[in-house]
């Protein structure tokens, strides 16, 4: 295994790792706080959110790039790490009042200023985790991440049993990012102490700066929706609404993050090489909605039992929302490749256009709808419309300098479509039988039931279909001595 695919592996690993511990942490939490307190949370990390774009600058990714690293570049990095931190945090600890007063929270302003003190941290975290990844080294990467990751868990559920609300959350955040510094620092093979500079800022901060503004647009954009909310409706509505997401990211967001750091550079390879790129993009994405929509469907007939088995009775007000999130995350799903394969052929330029250009749109979108309707399903309806205008717009992007082959693509999709809905047949014959809009969830017993038969008809209807991800490496290997896989015809 050459070091690229080893470090690929480990990611991969690294990634998983987290994510199970985020899933129990949040499993826990959902039963230990109130929807009210997590909003409260939700809401102070929104209107951060510009300053954690601000907070790196891009400094860590121009330690990863420059080709001819000096101490000078080092020292330089972190000393533009430390002044922005320590300029973000003192303008975080200012603002505070005035942002509690705006929302009529008081507790928010001391849950601001504790939130704060994480930009004293990360820069800290900044140059060690750069130099890690510049190195390759994913197996010390691995350690320090699952190790801090650990900590934060079990800061943040004891302080939440203990009855700390939503400084719960905050004081977790801030011991989880002091572990990754401190261990980042430990695991490096030079372990000395840096003094800031600022000899090379000039270098550094030509590099860094290129993409901020549309950072910042996109991650404004982002944000909004639990900024409006939680000045519209109220902290707990954000909570409920923020729930019903969850559920479509754990597909959207932590599944598709895996594939995509996979698919870049497996792009930007075939691009090298003169490959046919819209051929495996093609296949990338067949392969992704044959695991994508079977997921979503599932979720979108059991938003009851999912909600109530993650996360207890006080999140059933998200159920109603679940269905069109799961709708939102099918469409997502067909532009998800998109962007990683416009990055790896040169042209980030057409992607950041675009953003600048959708992500706008799409908070206005939310906010007019929470504005003008006052309701969680009008701003979750406005979420999936804009996947809907998206799709579109992001293969627009890529005609400009990768042809799309309709009719391969067009096949692919029915397939996985076909795939997507006799798999789910037992599922939704239970999920009608019990009643779509019931109260109670159906018994454990039925509900592992129809997750099983979905499963068995999934790997059958792949296995023995002419589905292209039959002949997939990692699903011949895992599946190829329970279910011999169907020989496609000479």
């Amino acid at each position: 295994m050459t070091s690229v695919r080893r470090a690929l592996a480990l990611s991969f690993g690294e990634r998983y790792l987290l994510i199970m511990l985020a899933l129990a942490s949040n499993m826990l939490l959902a039963r230990l706080l109130t929807p009210t307190e997590i909003g409260l949370y939700s809401v102070t990390l929104a209107v951060i959110g510009i300053a954690h774009v601000l907070r790196d600058f891009g400094v860590g990714a121009y330690l990863i790039q420059e080709k001819e690293l000096t101490e000078a570049h080092v020292r330089t990095t972190f000393g533009i790490s430390l002044a922005i931190g320590g300029t973000l945090f003192f303008a975080l600890h200012l603002a505070a009042p005035w942002v509690a007063r705006f929302y009529a929270e008081p507790e928010m302003a001391a849950l601001m200023r504790t939130v704060a003190l994480n930009f004293l941290v990360l820069p800290f975290c900044t140059v060690s985790l750069a130099l890690l990844r510049r190195e390759l080294e994913f197996k010390r990467l691995l350690y320090v991440n699952v190790v801090a990751a650990i900590v934060g868990f079990a800061v943040t559920v004891g302080l939440a049993w203990a009855g700390w609300g939503a400084f719960s959350m905050a004081v977790g955040a801030v011991a989880t990012n002091a572990s990754t510094g401190l261990g980042a620092w430990l695991v490096r093979r030079e372990r000395r102490l840096l003094l800031p500079s600022f000899s090379e800022w000039r270098r550094v901060l030509g590099f860094s700066g290129q993409n901020v503004a549309a950072n910042l647009v996109t991650t404004v954009s982002m944000d909004i929706n639990d900024l409006a909310v939680g000045k519209i409706l109220g902290f707990a509505p954000v909570a409920i609404l923020s729930r019903a997401q969850g559920l479509m990211n754990l597909f959207h967001r932590d599944v598709m993050t895996a594939v995509r750091n996979v698919a870049f550079p497996a792009f930007a390879r075939a691009h090298r090489e003169g490959a046919a790129v819209d051929a495996h993009h093609t296949s990338s994405v067949t392969a992704v909605t044959a695991c994508a929509w079977p997921f979503y469907g599932f979720v979108a007939l059991f938003p009851l039992e999912i909600l109530r088995l993650l996360f207890g009775d006080q999140w059933d007000s998200a159920v109603p929302l679940v269905p069109v999130f799961c709708l939102a995350g099918a469409i997502a799903v067909l532009a998800n490749m998109v962007f990683p394969l416009i990055i790896a052929v040169g042209r980030i330029d057409l992607v950041t256009r675009a953003e600048l250009l959708f992500q706008p749109a799409r908070a206005a979108l939310i906010v007019g709808a929470a504005v003008s309707y006052r309701s969680l399903m009008a701003c979750a309806l406005a979420y999936c419309a804009m996947w809907f205008i998206y799709v579109p717009l992001a293969y627009a992007v890529k005609q400009r300098c990768v042809r799309t082959h309709g009719r391969p693509l067009a096949a692919g999709c029915l397939r996985s479509a076909g795939v997507a809905a006799a798999c789910l047949v037992p599922a939704a014959l239970v999920s009608l039988q019990a009643g779509p809009g019931r109260d109670a969830p159906v018994s454990p017993a039925l509900f592992a039931g129809a997750a099983a038969a979905t499963i068995v008809a999934w790997v059958v209807l792949v296995s023995w279909s002419r589905h292209p991800l039959a002949s997939e490496p990692l699903f011949v290997r895992t599946l190829g001595r329970f279910i011999p896989a169907r020989r496609s015809p000479p």
